[in-house]
């Protein structure tokens, strides 16, 4: 059964559409109880083991082999095959704002060679769909990136003062100097889902997303910042750097995500230049 690239599409539309159906048939009571820690340390609830087991059973059902990384268990690996590929999943992305009802989560998947590191420029395929919406984004390298028959792409804002700007501020006081980054700004959102965030820039809908509070894992930006890419954004992480190669979901960072190259660099030269 093995899965040629361009196939991965179908594979990622049918995760995204059988974790919205495992969340759907949660009791609002049962959804929220807590069964301990993940391997992060972070609570675990029940809405987020159902995603994480959805998403197992259709990869082991639509693949010989596979290794699948995922936010809620250990890392995985099915199948008796040889795996071509490793999913790097957060099953249910703002899981806060799942569990409160609030807009904004999603599940994110991010596919690489299955030997590859965790970087971002081994992303060969990546999904962010909203768990409220039907059609995801998702993105085949060097394909684009598509919601259904629609191809994406950036706003193509190049200057701050014209910018919708996201920053993430969970677990976080904002210091002064990200004040003065609001201010230029057309105006300043926080929506608490870096992967829905970060596809908000790659759609138009948002011009940049920062998260500077060294926080910020993998398994939540990986395929978000890919299909970034693919729409024509930028990535960096917070000192104007391209994103490093990452070991494991535990290993954290800060990112610049901007619907141009040009937006990305004067945001972080406003953020050096405030540290100064």
């Amino acid at each position: 059964m093995a899965v040629l690239q361009t196939d991965l599409a179908t594979v990622l539309r049918r995760l995204h559409a059988g974790v919205r159906e495992a969340l759907a048939g949660l009791s609002t009571s049962h959804a929220q109880e807590i069964h301990g820690t993940n391997p992060k340390g972070d609570r675990q609830q029940a809405f987020d083991l159902a995603a994480d087991a959805a998403v197992r059973r259709i990869l082991e059902g639509e693949l010989d082999s596979g290794i699948i990384l995922s936010e809620e268990s250990e890392e995985h690996h099915f199948g008796t095959a040889e795996p071509v590929y490793r999913f790097v999943i957060d099953p249910v992305d703002g899981s806060d704002n799942w569990a409160r009802r609030l807009p904004l989560s999603s599940v994110a998947v991010a596919v690489l060679p299955a030997e590859a590191p965790l970087a971002l420029d081994r992303v060969i395929a990546a999904l962010t769909g909203d768990l409220g919406e039907e059609d995801p984004l998702i993105c085949i390298r060097g394909g684009g990136v598509h919601r259904g028959a629609d191809q994406i792409q950036t706003a193509g804002t190049r200057r701050i003062k014209d910018a919708f700007v996201s920053c993430e501020l969970n677990h976080f006081a904002p210091t002064s100097q990200l004040g003065v980054l609001f201010a230029s700004a057309r105006a300043v959102r926080s929506f608490g889902c870096a992967s829905r965030a970060i596809a908000l820039v790659a759609d138009g809908s948002l011009d940049a997303h920062i998260d500077v509070r060294e926080r910020l894992t993998p398994e939540s930006f990986l395929a978000a910042a890919a299909i970034l890419q693919e729409a024509g954004g930028c990535v960096l992480d917070a000192q104007g750097n391209p994103l490093p190669a990452f070991t494991d979901l535990r290993q954290r960072t800060t990112i610049v995500a901007a619907a141009t190259e040009e937006l990305a660099q004067e945001i972080v030269e406003a953020l050096t230049n405030a540290n100064t």
